[in-house]
């Protein structure tokens, strides 16, 4: 009932203006990793090949309101490595696609990126490459107010001391979940959540609204005490521009991908998870048949300082599913 009342007020809160448009951006690209950002913001990363071998070619992907900025110009960073080859083959395809969803659900094709052509006209300029990097702009504006703006808040690139400041702010969520504190995260991770109900405009009857981007399953270690990991060997980031800072691990030559400094472990003991939460059927026959599972979930954060403040706030997050560590198969 406490998680049940901590989302519909979030719903209730959203406002609804005339105009509700969602953007969305979907990636084709042939047997390809790649990483995207909007704005200087990590919205896309496939790099599911590592485990997974068939040949993915088209890609969808939730709203990307919550990266838009509101003068109205959004910036496209694309980075697309061919899987398993050394390079891009003539028969390889890329596209970008940013789709826009209207109030009555009409999702329509809004804007189209593919990479230049050589002279010939037919080979796109990637072919024989080992990587293509590449950019965009496209147009759109929000008809809201956004709650978490991160594009007007402070720089932090140049700031004194902000190294140990971001550090302090991992410490202190570490210690939330450490100690279990569910009633300190819901209210941590509230301005995330309502953000992101708004930039979907979600409502209780539009449920499917509000799961392109809040996924409740970044609640599932509220319930439980968890032991925080902060690797040593990471580096600070900054993001949009300097606006967003978190802490990752640092990158080696086998892993392409950003991955966030900071996970989580805990024991995932359904006797206390709460009725109505998505449940996976594996890892409950597990514990039924008493094996509790194991789980671990990164925390990708991202944080930021609103202007004038000299405090660190937690701006918004990248969710990734949470991992079974003790697998039976």
């Amino acid at each position: 009932m406490r998680i049940d009342t901590y989302i519909n007020t979030i719903l209730k809160n959203v406002k609804h203006p005339t105009d509700e448009e969602v953007y969305f951006l979907s990636t084709r690209a042939t047997k390809s990793t790649y990483n995207i950002q909007i704005n200087d913001i990590p919205v896309e990363q496939s790099f599911g090949y590592q485990k997974d071998n068939r040949q993915r070619i088209f890609q969808d992907f939730h709203s990307i309101n919550s990266t838009l900025n509101s003068n109205g110009e959004q910036k496209v960073d694309i980075s697309i490595y061919p899987y398993n080859r050394d390079t891009f083959q003539s028969n390889d395809r890329i596209k970008i696609i940013i789709e826009k969803m209207d109030k009555s659900g009409n999702l329509n094709d809004y804007f189209e990126f593919k990479p230049k052509m050589l002279e010939d006209g037919e080979t796109p300029e990637y072919v024989g490459k080992s990587e293509y990097k590449g950019s965009f702009m496209f147009e759109a504006k929000l008809p809201y107010q956004k709650e978490i703006d991160w594009f007007s808040s402070e720089n932090l690139i140049d700031q004194k001391n902000i190294e140990q400041e971001v550090v302090e702010a991992y410490k202190e969520v570490m210690r939330l979940y450490a100690e279990g504190d569910m009633e300190t995260l819901l209210e941590l991770y509230k301005s995330i959540f309502q953000a992101e109900a708004q930039s979907v405009y979600a409502t209780k009857e539009k449920q499917h609204r509000l799961n392109y981007k809040l996924n409740i399953k970044r609640i599932h270690p509220f319930f439980y005490k968890s032991k925080p990991n902060l690797v040593k060997d990471y580096e600070l980031k900054f993001y949009a521009d300097g606006k967003l800072v978190t802490l990752e691990k640092k990158k080696d030559s086998s892993r392409a991908y950003n991955e966030s400094a900071l996970s989580i472990t805990y024991d995932k003991d359904f006797d206390k998870f709460p009725d109505g939460l998505d449940v996976s059927v594996k890892h409950l026959e597990m514990f039924e048949e008493g094996t509790t599972p194991k789980m671990e979930m990164e925390l990708y954060l991202f944080f930021y300082k609103p202007k004038g403040s000299k405090t660190l706030k937690l701006a918004t997050d990248i969710f990734r599913e949470e991992k079974l560590l003790n697998s039976i198969d």
